[in-house]
C-alpha cells in the first residue's frame, strides 16, 4: 500500500501489519551506528547526511560551534518560491552510561516490532523518516519546499539551534512553519514548557566540626534555600493551571546536590542543581526575583556576619522559551489533517519548537515514539510508530503539492 496513499486518521490492520520501509530502516540503522552522544562530536552524522542530499543535487548549509566540533544542517528540497515547511529534529542522543542495555545501543536491533538502539526514539526515527521521503518530495514537484533542519546540542539546552536560527535570520528566509519531529506517538502537539535551571554554588567558611561557632555550613544554608524553594514550589501548584498539560501548573524542583569531603569538616563549599518549568502564560522573571532576593535579604547578610567571603552564585544552565502555538496558524492546520488525534495537546518536556516560535517560526511537535521510551535503557521505537509516521510524511507531502501554486 503505498504511503501517500494511505488513510492517516485510522489505525486500521494494514498499518499494524505493515514493515517501515526498507530505505526508512537503512538510513536508521546508519544513522543509530553515529555515537552522537552530546559529549561528543555529531560530524560524522552530519558528513552521511550532507553526501546523502548532494548525492540528489541538494545543497545543505553548515553552521558550526566555536571549536568546529559539531554542526547543525539546513537544507531546502525543491525549488518552491512560497514559503517553506520545516522538518526539525536534533542529531545528539543523551548517554548510555551506567544503563543495562540487552544489546549495543548504537546497533539497531529488531525484537518483537520494536527498533531498539540509542536515539531510535528520540528522534533518530523522525530523521531517518525525513530522508527517507527526500526523493518523494523532488518528484512532488510542489511550489510550496520543504526544509530540514538538524542541530546540535538539543540534549543539553538546546544550544547549537540558535545559531542555525541566527543563519536563517540573516538570510531573510520566509517559512511557513515547522513541525519538530519529537516523540509524541504522532500526536499534534501544540504547546510546552519553558524551563531555566541553575547551579547555585553556596560558599561559606570550613572549621573542625568541634567549632560550628567558628563555620559558615555551606550545606546548612544550602538547606535553608532548598527549603525556600521547596515552599516556592507549593505556591506555583496553587498558580495558573492549563490542563491540556498532564502537569497542569509550573513545577520547580532540585535534581542535583554535593558538599562536604570528611564527616568531621564542616563544609565551606555546596552545589545543588535547580530547576523550574513554566507554564507559557507565566513569566519566569517574578520566580527568579523571589529566589534572589531571599538569598540576597536572608541568608547573604546572616552569612556574612561570620565570614565576609561567603557568596551564593546562582548560574544559568539551562533556559529555553516556552510554546504556544498561535490559535488559527497554518501549520497547525495542516498538521492536524494528518496527525494522530489525542486527548492531550500540550507536553511537559521541552523542545526546540519553542525557539523556533520566538524566532517568529509558528511551529508544532509531532513525531513517532513514546517519551516514555527515550533515554531509558533498550530505548525504542515501534514498526507502528515507524509506519505512521511515513504515512504522515508522505500525505504531508501530497497534500502541500496540492495547495494553489
Amino acid at each position: 500500500m503505498s504511503s501517500t496513499n494511505s488513510t492517516f486518521s485510522v489505525t486500521g490492520p494494514a498499518e499494524l501489519l505493515r514493515r517501515p520501509d526498507q530505505q526508512t530502516l537503512a538510513i536508521l540503522r546508519e544513522l543509530i551506528a553515529f555515537d552522537t552522544v552530546s559529549r561528543h562530536s555529531n560530524l560524522q552524522m552530519i558528513d552521511f547526511i550532507q553526501d546523502y542530499l548532494h548525492q540528489r543535487h541538494i545543497n545543505a548549509r553548515i553552521t558550526f560551534d566555536d571549536e568546529h566540533r559539531k554542526a547543525n544542517l539546513f537544507a531546502t528540497v525543491g525549488h518552491g518560491s512560497r514559503p517553506g515547511i520545516i522538518l526539525s529534529g536534533h542529531t545528539d542522543v543523551v548517554p548510555v552510561d551506567g544503563q543495562d542495555w540487552s544489546s549495543d545501543p548504537f546497533v539497531l536491533t529488531e525484537r518483537d516490532g520494536r527498533f531498539h538502539g540509542r536515539g531510535a526514539c528520540d528522534m533518530k526515527a523522525f530523521i531517518a523518516i525525513a530522508l527517507a521521503k527526500v526523493d518523494a518530495m523532488l518528484e512532488a514537484d510542489s511550489s510550496i519546499p520543504f526544509h530540514l533542519a538538524f542541530s546540535y546540542d538539543e540534549e543539553v539546552g538546546c544550544l547549537g539551534v540558535h545559531r542555525l536560527l541566527a543563519d536563517l535570520a540573516q538570510r531573510k528566509l520566509s517559512v511557513l512553519g515547522c513541525i519538530v519531529g519529537e516523540p509524541t506517538n504522532m500526536q499534534m502537539k501544540t504547546g510546552h514548557k519553558g524551563k531555566r535551571a541553575f547551579r547555585c554554588q553556596v560558599t561559606g567558611r570550613s572549621a573542625h566540626s568541634s567549632t560550628p561557632h567558628a563555620a559558615v555550613n555551606a550545606i546548612e544554608y544550602s538547606s535553608e534555600l532548598l527549603a525556600f524553594l521547596r515552599a516556592q514550589s507549593r505556591e506555583l501548584e496553587q498558580g495558573p493551571r492549563d490542563p491540556r498539560f498532564d502537569v497542569p501548573y509550573t513545577t520547580l524542583t532540585t535534581t542535583m546536590f554535593n558538599a562536604g569531603i570528611a564527616t568531621n569538616t564542616i563544609p565551606a563549599d555546596s552545589e545543588f542543581v535547580f530547576e523550574y518549568r513554566y507554564l507559557p502564560v507565566q513569566d519566569p522573571a517574578p520566580i527568579d526575583q523571589r529566589i534572589r532576593h531571599f538569598i540576597e535579604t536572608v541568608l547573604l547578610p546572616d552569612m556574612r556576619e561570620k565570614a565576609a567571603e561567603s557568596t551564593i552564585e546562582l548560574l544559568p544552565c539551562i533556559d529555553y522559551p516556552a510554546l504556544e502555538t498561535p490559535e488559527g496558524a497554518q501549520i497547525q492546520k495542516i498538521v492536524a489533517a494528518r496527525a494522530m488525534p489525542g486527548e492531550q495537546s500540550k507536553v511537559g518536556f521541552g523542545t526546540e519548537a519553542g525557539i523556533f516560535g520566538k524566532h517568529g517560526i509558528e511551529s508544532v511537535i509531532c513525531g513517532p515514539g513514546d517519551i516514555n521510551h527515550a533515554h531509558r535503557p533498550d530505548e525504542f521505537v515501534t514498526a507502528q510508530q515507524l509506519v505512521l509516521c511515513e504515512d504522515f510524511i508522505g500525505n504531508l507531502i501530497t497534500d502541500v503539492a496540492a495547495l494553489k501554486r
